[in-house]
This record gives structure tokens, sequence and C-alpha cells, in this order.
């Protein structure tokens, strides 16, 4: 039910544990090993908050300004015509804009025409009428938690407007090349297809491999790249790299961001793109992270901004009921494997300060 998978467990500045299992192509009997790249899925979105950060620093936008200061189209929620959606909205899925599925999902592109694909469809979205009637929800920009790739790629296409440069570019300058990420594309035909993974949906006795391309959307899903990679991008978000962001901005963007009126959050909080939660992977105690998935990806990117620990499972076979359970032992198995680690190497006062910790996050997690 699972075809092939890698997992890490790290802190800020070294790996624990890191392995690939399963096949990468079940038919030929290619293993997935943590140089096998794929698609991440939502973990993408992470960028899109780290590069608002950079695009404040460098003075070209203020999340908390209305997204109209830096569009060349006009958005407002029709219930709500003097609501200001702001970019810490779409930061956040609280802008109101709904998440047209039937649209957005039906939405693939080819893969040398991303870099021009955002600017293209979300003008056709709100400017011509191109898709339809643009759908809000009921709920005032700010007071109501609605998951929105549209929104996700709006902030994208905010960098881009501001900063004169696609996402692709934006992102391979301020976040890919200033960590190393020699192995993590917006494109397959810029990455090593040869080191690309097949793709499988899982069913009732097997797995069946599926065709997946990219989507118009890009920044929401379609980040490629290995688990090497990933966890050395995953260290620089729990260090507070200086090479990505400097740290006010770091801490601004993982902060909880909402308060307790906000309706329908299913997460404890959200910073910018990222979530703060009791995972749902069997964590009962808070992370911050984000996990991303369709019918043919799963990935799982979450840490402990306490501990300074993080654990990652990016895998090529989709996420059902048919394999709820194995992902569920397995990321238990990756904190256990992380505590464990921490208990055995460090000293005195730091194991007594963890295992506080730990009580503390299961007593709370309760409640």
């Amino acid at each position: 039910k699972m075809g092939g998978f890698a997992v890490s467990v790290f802190n800020a500045d070294s790996i624990i544990y890191s392995q690939g299992f399963g096949y990468s192509n079940k038919e030929n009997e290619k293993l997935y090993i943590t140089k096998t790249e794929q698609y991440i899925a939502s973990i993408s979105k992470t960028t899109i908050g780290i590069a608002l950060m950079k695009a404040e620093e460098l003075k070209l936008l203020n999340i908390e300004d209305s997204i109209n200061d830096y569009l060349p189209f006009k958005i407002y929620n029709p219930d709500f015509p003097k609501g200001e959606i702001t970019i810490k909205h779409l930061a956040t899925h609280t802008s109101s804009l709904d998440y047209n599925e039937s649209i957005v999902e039906s939405l693939y592109v080819e893969e040398s025409n991303k870099e021009e694909s955002l600017e293209a469809f979300l003008s056709e979205y709100f400017e011509t009428g191109k898709y339809g009637e643009i759908t809000f929800t009921k709920n005032k920009p700010g007071t109501d938690w609605n998951y929105s790739n549209i929104g996700s790629a709006l902030a994208a296409y905010i960098v881009e407007y501001t900063s004169g440069m696609s996402f692709a570019n934006f992102t391979q300058t301020y976040i890919f090349d200033p960590l190393k990420l020699d192995n993590t594309f917006w494109t397959i035909a810029t990455s090593d297809t040869l080191s690309h993974t097949s793709y499988y949906e899982p069913t009732e006795d097997s797995i069946t491999e599926v065709r997946t391309s990219g989507v118009v959307l890009y920044p929401c899903r379609d980040m490629i790249t290995n688990i090497e990679d990933l966890t050395t991008y995953c260290q620089a978000i729990i260090s507070k790299d200086p090479k990505l962001l400097e740290e006010s901005s770091f801490d601004r963007m993982l902060s909880p961001k909402l308060n307790s009126k906000v309706s329908n959050l299913p997460d404890d909080n959200n910073g910018l793109f990222f979530m703060i939660d009791r995972n749902n992977y069997g964590i009962t105690y808070q992370l911050t992270g984000m996990s991303g998935g369709d019918n043919c990806i799963q990935t799982m990117m979450w840490f402990d901004p306490q501990t300074r620990l993080g654990y990652i499972f990016i895998g090529n076979t989709g996420f059902t009921d048919l394999n709820r359970s194995n992902h569920i032992w397995i990321y238990n198995a990756l904190v256990s494997l992380g505590y464990n680690h921490s208990i055995n190497n460090g000293s005195f006062g730091s194991n007594i300060r963890l295992r506080l910790h730990n009580i503390y996050n299961r007593i709370r997690a309760i409640y």
C-alpha cells in the first residue's frame, strides 16, 4: 500500500537518521533511495511564506497591507466590499477566497509554461471571468479559515508582481541557491528525470501506477525535491538560517497568527503558510510544519520548535484509509527515534528538560 518513500529525523545541524524504502518504480524494481526525487505537494507552500518574508525584507511589500496595494487588478469579497483582504489573510487561509476545486484541479500545465502560468491564470480568473464566477465564502476576510489554493497562488503572484521575477526565479535566487538545494526544482524538465519516481494509488490488494504532471498553480504543489534537500531546507528553518531570512522574519512567519474567534480552524493555529498543530499522524503534541498530498503523493514535514527536532516523510503513493495506519505507525516511529536519540546522547540537564517538555506537551494535548 506504500510504493516507495523516504524518511529523515534530524535536529538543526545534524541528521539522526535518513533512509529510503520500497520502490521508485515497482515494475522495474528500482529502489526508492534518499536521492529519489518527487513532487512534495502542499509542503511547497512553505516556500511562499519564506518568499513573502524575503520580499518584505527587500521592502517590496508588507504582509499587513491590502492585496489590492500590490496587484494590477482589484479583488473584494462582494458581501464585504469594505473588508480589505490582506496578504496575511492569504498566508493564513482566512482571505474568504474559496477553493474552486472544480476549476483548479483540472488545470494541468506544460512544464515549460510554468513560469508564465501564474500571471496568465490569475488575470483570466479575476479580470476576464474566463473560469466563471469568482467564489468567496460568506465570511468577512480574516474571520474564517478556508484552505484555498487560489489564495495561496495569489500570494505567490504578489511576490512575482512586486519583484519583477517569476516565483520560480525568486525562490531559486533566495531559497534554493543560498541553501545549495541542487536537487530541488519547479519543473521535471530541469530535474534529473532518471532520479524522479513513478507514482501510485493504493488499491484493495496492491498499488496501481498513475501519471501525474504539474499544475498551473505550481507554487502550491509542484516543488520537486528529495529527502536530502528537503531535510537541509527544514534544518535551515529550524535554525533560522540567516542565509534565508533575518531571525525576526522567521519569528513572525512561524508564530501563531490567528485568534480563537476564527471559525472552522482545523489546526491549533497557523503561521504564514506553516501550520501549528497536534499532528494528525498520531503525534498528540504540538508541532510546526506542513503536510501535502493528492491521489498519488503523500508528504509530511513537521518539527518541534522547542527541542528543534524535525521529522520528514515523502512518498510516491496517495494517502487513503487503506494505508493511513502505515503513515501513523511510521511517523510515530520517527518521532520516537528522535526523542530516544536525544535522551541517549544528551547531558543530564538537557535530558531533564526534554522529558519535562515531553510530559508538558502530552498533558497539554489532552486539552
